[in-house]
């Protein structure tokens, strides 16, 4: 069997050789950096399946490490700092950190079980059915299942459609697994200005251009033999799409400032939030990489088009972010659930992670979930509300919560027509139960 590899970030020498000796005489592999910036390249560069990480480092900070890493490729991440400040909490959360622990903690028993406990969940997860990671019970949801189990095993290039937010890289994620292949790398074509995108895919040679201090293989090299995640592909400039093209068509590339042809074995799978066929007729994306890349197309539906699938998602979620908050997940009353439904979620599931990560920030603990609970979370995200307006609103939600979610009885208490009830509500994005007087 293979033992586990952990890379330990940390800028103190002292605790980050401390961490390294107790995990090596645990049994782990470890992989040492001095800052965010040293372990992203060693992320980059050898295989890591567990990263471990301080919070306050130089030129890259913890969170700024999750979300790279996340961007690459899916591990187990455990993030901790000194200071357990509520705002880095949320964010480690809200970016996909398995736990977040206050230093100093106990290495033989805190650490080594949460790293345990990580590990063994990430195999587990891997091993499930991939296709059922894209979870609903709706039409829609279960065309997108069927898709997925028909296409993973093939060659095909996929195109992933949908608008953002709608779960596009889960199915990506799904769609490689079930090919069996590996690794997996990703990468968004918009993280990147124009002129490094090429050395980023196609890698480059030592001195290709200034700061090239050595050689240096791209993603496509990376992801020999595995799986190649092009996201939001339609927003590739013109003069790359070409060599992209070139590359998926041939499996030869050539490093920037290179000559020698290198052969790659990758299979390539994109997204996008974009119009591909219109851009295609405007001459703004090239008609024969669309249709290279579009050999099959999965579309993935907004969360208004199935709300029905808003039960399982909600539920799950919770379960998730509770767990890696290291918390209990919260009983979910029906009142709650109607209210999911209710809500437009123009941001997709993305918003819906968003709101709920945030529902157990304020939740006590005490009764189930009801309707308040949701709008309470949504208000402490609404990013436009003034004082006035943020005060208001939240005393319509306090009303609401102490009226057992009764509208006409919070409308009343705080005598409010219904006209300027509902004017408000909605006014503050608010979408409350239907069939509900006012």
């Amino acid at each position: 069997m293979t033992t586990s590899c952990i890379l330990v970030a940390e800028d103190q020498t002292a605790t980050r050789e401390r961490l390294g000796d107790a995990l090596r005489a645990s049994g782990f592999d470890v992989l040492g950096a001095a800052d965010g910036e040293e372990a992203l390249e060693r992320f980059r560069a050898e295989r890591v399946d567990l990263v471990l990480s301080d919070q306050r480092m130089p030129r890259l900070d913890g969170l700024g490490l999750l979300r790279a890493v996340r961007r690459i490729r899916e591990v187990p991440f455990i993030l901790y700092s000194s200071e357990a400040e509520s705002d880095v909490v949320f964010r480690a959360g809200r970016y996909g950190a398995v736990r977040f622990l206050e230093y100093p903690f106990r290495v033989e028993g805190q650490l080594l079980s949460t790293i345990a406990e990580s590990l063994e969940r990430n195999a587990s997860s891997a091993t499930a059915r991939a296709a059922e990671r894209f979870l609903g019970v709706s039409a829609a949801a279960r065309r997108v299942r069927r898709m997925i189990r028909r296409l993973g095993a093939t060659r095909a290039s996929v195109l992933v459609v949908g608008e953002t937010g709608v779960g596009k890289d889960v199915v990506v994620r799904a769609l490689h697994e079930e090919s069996g292949r590996a690794p997996l790398r990703s990468f968004a074509v918009t993280e990147l200005a124009e002129t490094l995108l090429e050395a980023e895919l196609f890698g480059h040679e030592r001195g290709a251009f200034t700061g090239a201090v050595a050689s240096r293989p791209g993603l496509f090299e990376q992801a020999h033999g595995g799986t190649l995640f092009l996201d939001e592909i339609g927003d590739a400039p013109h003069a790359l799409q070409a060599k992209l093209l070139r590359v998926i068509e041939t499996g030869e590339l050539r490093r920037v400032g290179g000559g020698q042809a290198r052969s790659v074995d990758v299979r390539v799978l994109a997204a996008t939030h974009r119009d591909l066929e219109a851009d295609v007729d405007t001459g703004r994306f090239r008609r024969d990489l669309f249709y290279r890349l579009r050999q099959a197309v999965i579309h993935v539906p907004p969360l208004r088009e199935r709300s029905e699938d808003l039960d399982v998602l909600g539920a799950a979620m919770l379960r998730e972010l509770a767990e890696r908050a290291g918390m209990q997940a919260p009983a979910v009353s029906a009142a709650f659930l109607d209210a999911l439904r209710a809500q437009p979620w123009p941001g997709n599931v993305r918003e819906l992670r968003s709101v709920l990560q945030s529902v157990l920030l304020w939740w006590e603990g005490e009764e189930p979930l009801g309707p308040a609970d949701l709008f309470e979370a949504q208000l402490a995200l609404a990013p436009a509300l003034g004082t006035g307006d943020r005060f208001l609103c939240q005393r319509m939600v306090e009303a609401f919560r102490r009226a057992g979610g009764n509208q006409e009885a919070a409308r009343r208490e705080l005598d409010l027509t219904r006209a300027a009830w509902r004017y408000r509500w909605r006014r503050f994005g608010l979408c409350p139960l239907a069939g509900q007087r006012p």
